[in-house]
């Protein structure tokens, strides 16, 4: 990944009718930073609520997102951010 990029984590669009599965943000961000530091191993997981009145077994292998690389922009006068990453799930230090 570049670092003008992020991978941008959706649902696929069967898990919400087929399963009951919905992502409870709407879509995951990971950014150009989570892969190679410290604190993972650079796995994605993708947090799911089930919304059904059954229980939702996911195997092994199973197709249960996508993973959509897209550019971004930043004003004129961004200041670049200096915080470390230490950890995962909304560890980007803010």
């Amino acid at each position: 990944m570049q670092d003008d990029e992020y991978l941008m984590i959706a649902n696929r669009s069967s898990n919400p009718l087929k399963k009951g599965l919905i992502l409870p943000n709407g879509v995951g961000i990971i950014d150009a930073d989570y892969y190679g530091n410290d604190a993972n191993e650079g796995e994605i997981f993708i947090q799911l609520v089930n919304c059904s009145p059954r229980d939702v077994i996911i195997r092994k292998g199973e197709r249960i997102g996508q993973g959509i690389f897209m550019p971004y922009l930043t004003a004129d006068d961004e200041k670049a951010v200096t915080t470390k990453r230490t950890g995962g799930f909304g560890s980007s230090g803010r």
